[in-house]
C-alpha cells in the first residue's frame, strides 16, 4: 500500500498484490538462504531506522510549536495550508539521513559497509574505532530533523495557524495543570 502513498496509480489490490509479494520473496530469502536471521534483521533496523529518527524529529517538533489543532479537512487537499509537498522537512529527512548513515555501523552485514563514512573524518576513530557501533547517526538524525523545524520551520507553522479554517479552533490541550 506504500505504492499508493508514493502516487503510484495502480488499484488496491495490485499494491496489496505486490507488497504480499515482496513480504513473501523477503521471508523465504531470510528463511532459507540466510546464514542466521538476526545479522540482516540488524541491518535492516539501523538502516531503516536513521530516516525513521530524521521523521520523527520532524514530527515532535512540529507538535511542539503547534497552538491549534490541525485543519482536518487542509491535511486531505493538496491546495490546503499544508500544501502537497513540504520542501524543508524533505530536505531534513534527506539531511538527516545522509549525515546519520554516516555515522552508523553494522559490519556483521557485508551489503553494508559503505556506512559509517562519516566516523573518520569527524574523528570518532573510523570503522573501527571506539565510537563505531554507539550508532550515534540514529541520535543526530533525530537532531537534525528536531532542531531543523524548530528554527527553520516555526514561520510556516505560524503563517498555517494564521489561516482561518472552517473548523472551530481549538487550542491544543498541554499536559500544564
Amino acid at each position: 500500500l506504500a505504492l499508493l502513498s508514493a502516487g503510484i496509480r495502480i488499484p488496491r489490490y495490485v499494491a496489496a498484490g505486490v507488497d504480499g509479494i515482496v513480504m513473501i520473496v523477503g521471508a523465504v530469502v531470510v528463511v532459507f538462504f540466510a546464514t542466521n536471521f538476526i545479522v540482516p534483521f540488524q541491518g535492516f533496523l539501523i538502516t531503516l531506522g536513521t530516516p525513521i529518527a530524521a521523521w520523527c524529529g520532524i514530527m515532535i517538533a512540529d507538535v511542539i510549536l503547534r497552538r491549534k489543532n490541525y485543519a482536518e479537512a487542509d491535511l486531505y487537499s493538496a491546495s490546503g495550508r499544508y500544501g502537497d509537498i513540504r520542501w524543508l522537512p524533505i530536505g531534513l529527512i534527506v539531511v538527516g539521513t545522509a549525515l546519520g548513515w554516516g555515522l552508523v555501523t553494522n559490519a556483521a552485514a557485508t551489503w553494508l559497509t559503505w556506512q559509517g563514512y562519516l566516523l573518520g573524518p569527524f574523528g570518532l576513530g573510523g570503522r573501527e574505532g571506539p565510537w563505531a557501533y554507539a550508532n550515534l547517526g540514529v541520535l543526530l538524525a533525530l537532531l537534525v530533523g528536531f532542531l531543523g523545524i524548530l528554527v527553520f520551520g516555526r514561520g510556516a507553522i505560524r503563517r498555517q495557524e494564521a489561516l482561518p479554517t472552517e473548523e472551530p479552533a481549538q487550542p491544543v490541550e498541554t499536559a500544564r495543570r
